[in-house]
């Protein structure tokens, strides 16, 4: 009987031992080598100089043959993708984006194939780059900002190690976060050919100046011109007035004088400060008429000088 139960121990050690996930030795930026089933790394995203990417990048990723693994002629190969799923999975804040893999310098969109020789790691002690980058892509048709603030979760690269002397699969996944702000519409369309709209009101008198956006007599009338690079493209947009509120009327754009404010005038209504107003692109182009007027606090008198402010428009989708 005591033989039977001894018997039953020695499964249950075994069990447990067959369950432990296989590491891997891996570095970041050339820090500590450590055995590994799941890293965190930092990367800066920027737009890529041809405009055409948004790249995470600046993550040196290094990794190595694991010693007292196998033989000395042994030699490890790393793959994309792992059993936990795809070679790459974008973050929320990429959500409904184009994404890919920059692989040894070649551009792969999703979905990236498992499977792709990433590196070859022979048991010699030296680490190897592994040379991915993730990317979104920059497209031709209007989409809302893409807004990444430091320490967001960007997406996860999942990779794969095998070997040519035995069976054993260890897997890596890479969490990839923001080191940095990124502010970007995602897009190629633009609002008048992406040139500053510059509004000059001249001198104005500070009794001429209106207390409503709507009846002020200091206007300036602009007209706002809407394209995309792909022809055939017919959906609705949003235009938003992005900028600081004033502190006296949220249709106003906060300006030097802190009585005094611009509104953008659509139609019968002022556009509130990071509100919008709903428009259309036919056939990739479309345009509409717009007014800026300069406003005063009711009851003041803004003292003489100079005053300036600066706001964007920002193209989206509903």
């Amino acid at each position: 009987m005591k033989r039977l139960y001894d018997s039953a121990i020695m499964l249950l050690l075994l069990i447990g031992v067959n369950t432990t996930a296989q590491a891997v030795d891996c570095r970041v930026n050339g820090g500590e080598w450590a055995r590994v089933t799941h890293l965190t790394v930092p990367v800066t995203v920027r737009l890529d100089t041809d405009r055409t990417r948004i790249l995470m990048e600046g993550a040196r990723l290094e990794c190595r043959f694991t010693a007292g693994a196998g033989p000395v002629w042994g030699a490890d190969y790393w793959e994309t993708g792992n059993a936990s799923g795809t070679p790459w999975t974008s973050g929320p804040k990429f959500a409904g984006e184009q994404s890919g893999l920059r692989i040894n310098g070649a551009f792969l969109n999703t979905p990236v194939q498992a499977g792709i020789r990433v590196a070859t790691m022979p048991n010699n002690g030296i680490g190897y780059p592994i040379n991915i980058t993730p990317y979104i892509l920059v497209r031709h048709s209007p989409s809302n900002p893409i807004d990444v603030r430091t320490g967001d979760t960007l997406g996860l690269l999942r990779l794969t190690s095998s070997n040519n002397y035995d069976a054993t699969r260890p897997q890596l996944t890479v969490t990839y976060t923001a080191a940095n702000n990124f502010t970007i519409s995602p897009s190629t369309c633009t609002i008048n050919n992406n040139n500053p709209i510059e509004i000059n009101f001249g001198n104005v008198h500070q009794r001429a100046i209106g207390t409503d956006p709507l009846t002020t007599t200091i206007r300036s009338n602009r007209r706002l011109t809407y394209s995309c690079p792909d022809g055939g493209i017919t959906t609705p947009i949003t235009i938003t007035y992005k900028g600081t509120a004033s502190s006296f009327d949220t249709r106003l754009l906060r300006m030097t004088n802190p009585d005094v404010g611009t509104a953008l005038v659509r139609g019968a209504s002022a556009v509130h400060v990071n509100g919008s107003f709903l428009t259309q692109i036919t056939n990739s182009v479309g345009g509409d008429d717009v007014t800026f007027s300069l406003v005063r606090r009711a009851g003041s008198l803004p003292a003489a000088g100079a005053i300036s402010g600066s706001g964007v428009l920002v193209m989206g989708v509903p």
